[in-house]
Order: structure tokens, then sequence, then C-alpha cells
């Protein structure tokens, strides 16, 4: 029974990321950079605002490392991650991240081409959080959003997050992404 619960711990939190994906079921392309910018709210009871910054390099193929700071809020966020392909069109991201308290993530990711080049996501996102508290916190979220090719070496992503554990918050966030 102990081996049976650590099982599902460990793959509940291989499974578990950030509060934001801003991210579809690929990764990049080695030595390949990619800079973000989403504005998003998230939605607990209020709206807050939070202005996110992204940004990835593609480490080997199907590896990449990302870096996300999220400011303008009363928490300032900061992640980093290690992304993985899994198959075609499905990645396994893990990582830790700062929001008001420290915590380790996990995303899987799955992309369904719609047309040229347009894609929507979805998945699982979830946080194991440690407050100062003391109260493990299991956060669980399921990422929603589509990515559209502007043009070469641009595309917008527009995504929803909807928490399906508490005190996991809902979030609404779109913009750009570049890659160099």
């Amino acid at each position: 029974m102990k081996r049976i619960i650590l099982f599902l711990m460990i793959l509940v939190s291989v499974m578990a990321s950030k509060g934001q994906v801003f991210n579809t079921g690929q990764t990049l392309k080695p030595k390949i950079f990619s800079v973000g910018l989403e504005p998003a709210v998230i939605m607990n009871g209020g709206n807050d605002f939070i202005l996110f910054v992204h940004g990835g390099y593609g480490l080997k193929k199907g590896i990449d490392f990302g870096l996300t700071l999220g400011t303008l809020h009363s928490s300032t966020y900061l992640g980093a991650n290690v992304e993985f392909t899994v198959a075609r069109m499905v990645s396994l991201a893990v990582g830790a991240h700062n929001f008001g308290s420290f915590g380790l993530d996990g995303t899987l990711n799955l992309t369904f081409p719609i047309a040229k080049g347009v894609k929507i996501f979805s998945g699982l996102d979830t946080d194991i959080n440690f407050p100062k508290n003391g109260d493990t916190q299991f956060l669980l979220w399921i990422p929603v959003g589509v990515d559209i090719p502007i043009k070469n070496k641009m595309t917008f992503i527009f995504e929803a997050e909807i928490g399906l554990t508490s005190p996991a918050y809902n979030l609404l966030g779109g913009g750009v992404l570049f890659y160099f």
C-alpha cells in the first residue's frame, strides 16, 4: 500500500507545473531561444493582474529549459523548468517556482494541430506548494489554449487555466512569443 501511495505521489509530482503554461506540447529546437510577454488575470475571488515574461532555450533535440518571471503583482513569480518530448505533440515539463511560497512544478502538454500552423493545447498542470505554515498544497489545473502563428518566428498564444483544487485559481492570459 505504501508503494502505491508513493508511486501516486511521484506521478502527481511529475505531472506538476507552474500556474500558467504558455507552451504547447513541442520543445524548442537545439540552440533556439524564445522570449514571450503574457499579460494575465488571476481570478481568485478578485481579479489580480500579472505580467509574465517567459524565456526558453533548446538544449538538445527533445529537451528545452524555460524561465518565467511574473511581475506587477503583489507577489513576484519566479519559476524554471525543463521540458522533455514524450511523443509527437506531447511533452512533460518539471521544475520549481516561488510565488509567495516555494513549490515543485510539472505539466503534461498535449497539442492538436487544427489548421496550417494553428494548434490547440491542453493537458494537466499542477503545483506542490510548501507554504511557511507547513500545510503542503496540491494544486491542479486544466490548461486550454491556442497557438496562432502571426509571422515567421512570432506566434500568439491565448490560454485559460481552470483551477480544479483549492486554492488553485483560474487564470486567463495571452501574449506574443518570439523565436531567435
